[in-house]
């Protein structure tokens, strides 16, 4: 098949540039595998000043696979795994080819899984937007991965130089008068860090040259180091539009920077966005910055399970203490310090301590918060400091660029290079959950009137405000969420309850919602991924893919390990708590802002499992958090003590209504 493809005339290797023009030399330097390595590829840029701008490289979206790293850089777009077919990249080599050149064999076997995605992909895009193509140079005998960067969209090499080591950056040079981008493999170590001296050496004035940590064949590694040289300007550390964050881009962010060096036009559907560098020139900062985002993904699971082990240790040492009411006091301490968790993430985001620590400061600094909490705020009115912390926190945050909120464990980690700053999917659900249960612990909010539906609307307008803006959560998913739950709760708390024009109101608020947000990110230049890929789409077709892309991902999540079980048991447990609400909810004796709060959680849950690409993650989430709020309610300390079932507290109470007579103690044989 391979056979049958033209060779476009920019593979031609006798194609020389013109010796004004600018270069670009782009340098993959190997190193071992280890968990050490990442750092000590980073001093070792740092320690040559020549390379006066220092990054991070964000190689994956998900998954990560070596190969799939290169592709994403010659197509300046990439997406996840689960969206191609198949979903494995194909074996890759390098072999001659005509006179001089080289071939990618396999390529067009990745060419047709590019095709299969909701996407406009197009690998080997970059050589082939560059008069003459690319070159590569290497070491002969080895493997050559970076190959697949300098390679076209037919999977042509221009010119390829492969030999000794000793005179790798002598190639090079012979090939960068030839080409205005080459892809150079170095050798491994001293050897290769020698080479890079001598190609910064060589560099001419006006020229670039990139180093980068070259993708290693195995591991979860998905942050790569890089070193620039001549990108001009103060040294600094590289940023761009496509990650927000000091010192890190993605890997797609270099095709524009090398075609915008070059003066070169980029072409249209490229998601890569400009690359810069802001000063100061701060390695230990990206160091630290490595390190911190190295152990969120492994930490986040193990410290939930540490919270839960402590919380399932206190209820059942007070239950030994104090019987049922210690086993209820237990109940509302860890409820409570389940909502103080969010506030706690980002004290450890802050500290960065070390991983036992960490689990220990989120397992007990809960539950200490949780224990004060209700200590000096009674049953129910508990939630509403953890809320209002917690949003004020996560508020100042977004405005200051989530720095934060990044490297905490409920934050976007970039290392697996879907969200590098804002608001991801659980912490969504988290938000506006503890928003729902924080009105509903406000006195002033007891009784359905339209004042308590204003209250109810408005704070769901300023959290989808915060939660979607572009220049903060930049999570237009949320915005969907956080409109179905509102909508419900706010209906809900209107005198009238439940009507038809109040049901069609609520159906049309998440598109409202969405029509909002689009305005708001045109009117402050948010430029997120909302802006990129729906406001910009060029056609209905690429708006379609965005949408088909975002299903695809649902559903691949929906299927994948135990997340159909889980999933049906989170619908179970809706069915449970709606099916026996009355009695499981009897505690709030039919509060009308709690029962606002607790539909509206499970509405945002389950609207927000149907539009985002998180799917059931979004349903299991919200289900949890809504759990957690009922455990909280089911330790009202009033049960088992001989009053009756009634209002949440005497503020519950309708103005007006006559007080109930307590009913008499239960005899000691009734009680047990």
């Amino acid at each position: 098949m391979c056979a049958l493809v033209l060779v476009p005339a920019e593979a031609d290797a006798r194609t020389v540039a013109p010796p004004d023009e600018r270069r670009v030399v782009l340098a993959l330097l190997p190193t071992r595998l280890g968990s050490g390595q990442a750092t000590i590829f980073l001093k070792r840029l740092a320690a040559r000043p020549a390379l006066t701008d220092l990054g991070l490289v964000s190689a994956a979206q998900g998954r990560f696979h070596p190969t799939q790293a290169m592709l994403d850089l010659s197509q300046g777009t990439r997406t996840s795994f689960h969206v191609y077919d198949p979903q494995e990249v194909s074996e890759t080599a390098l072999s001659p080819w005509g006179d001089g050149g080289g071939v990618i064999s396999g390529h067009l076997d990745l060419y047709r899984r590019a095709e299969s995605a909701p996407e406009d992909i197009v690998p080997g895009l970059l050589a082939s937007s560059i008069p003459g193509g690319a070159g590569y140079a290497g070491v002969g005998g080895r493997p050559h991965p970076g190959a697949i960067a300098a390679a076209n969209r037919d999977g042509f090499v221009a010119e390829v130089s492969l030999g000794a080591p000793d005179d790798l950056a002598a190639r090079t040079s012979a090939l960068v008068r030839r080409r205005r981008l080459v892809v150079v493999g170095l050798p491994a170590r001293q050897r290769g860090g020698a080479v890079l001296d001598q190609l910064l050496a060589a560099r001419r004035p006006g020229d670039l040259l990139i180093v980068m940590r070259q993708p290693p064949e195995r591991g979860a590694l998905s942050l790569l180091g890089a070193g620039v040289a001549g990108l001009g300007g103060e040294p600094g550390l590289l940023t761009s539009e496509t990650t927000r964050r000091y010192g890190v881009v993605a890997i797609t962010d270099l095709f524009p920077m090398i075609l915008r060096h070059l003066r070169l036009r980029v072409p249209s559907g490229v998601k890569g966005q400009a690359v810069r560098s802001q000063p100061p020139r701060d390695a230990e900062a990206l160091e630290s910055l490595q390190a911190r985002l190295g152990v969120v993904g492994s930490r986040r699971l193990p410290s939930l399970e540490a919270a839960l082990v402590a919380w399932i240790a206190l209820i059942l040492l007070l239950g030994t203490i104090r019987g049922p009411p210690g086993i209820r006091q237990g109940m509302r301490i860890g409820g409570l310090g389940a909502l103080w968790l969010p506030s706690v993430f980002l004290l450890t985001s802050v500290l960065q301590p070390g991983r036992q620590l960490e689990m220990v400061i989120v397992a007990f600094g809960c539950m200490l918060l949780g224990a004060l909490n209700d200590r000096f705020l009674p049953w129910p009115r508990g939630p509403l400091v953890p809320a209002a912390v917690g949003l004020v926190l996560y508020t100042a945050d977004l405005a200051n660029g989530s720095d934060v909120l990044v490297g905490s464990l409920l934050g976007p980690n970039p290392r697996f290079g879907a969200r590098f700053y804002g608001v991801g999917n659980e912490l969504e659900a988290v938000l506006t959950v503890l928003l729902l249960v924080g009105l509903a612990a406000v006195p002033g909010l007891r009784e359905r009137s339209r004042r308590s539906a204003l209250v109810f609307a408005i704070a769901g307008l300023a959290l989808g405000v915060v939660i979607g803006s572009g220049r903060l959560g930049a999570d237009v998913g949320g915005v969907i969420t956080i409109g179905a739950s509102f909508a419900t709760a706010t209906i809900m708390m209107l005198p009238g309850g439940l009507t038809r024009r109040a049901l069609l109101v609520a159906a049309l608020v998440p598109v409202a919602a969405v029509v909002v947000l689009a305005g708001l990110d045109l009117a402050t230049g948010g430029n997120a991924h909302f802006t990129r890929s729906v406001l910009d789409a060029e056609s209905g077709g690429a708006l379609t893919d965005t949408i088909v892309r975002r299903y695809d991902l649902a559903y691949k999540n929906l299927i994948h390990g135990l997340m159909p079980v889980i999933a049906a048991l989170a619908l179970l447990a809706v069915a449970y708590a709606i099916r026996w609400r009355r009695e499981l909810y009897r505690p709030l004796g039919g509060s009308p802002a709690w029962s606002a709060a607790l539909a509206g959680s499970l509405a945002g849950a389950v609207v927000g499992s149907l539009t985002n690409d998180s799917g059931p993650v979004l349903l299991v989430f919200g289900v949890i958090l809504t759990a957690v709020v009922t455990a909280y309610v089911r330790g009202d300390p009033r049960l088992g003590e001989g009053t009756p079932p009634g209002p949440a507290a005497p503020s519950a109470i309708p103005a007006g209504a006559p007080p109930r007579a307590p009913e008499a103690e239960p005899a000691p044989a009734a009680r047990a």
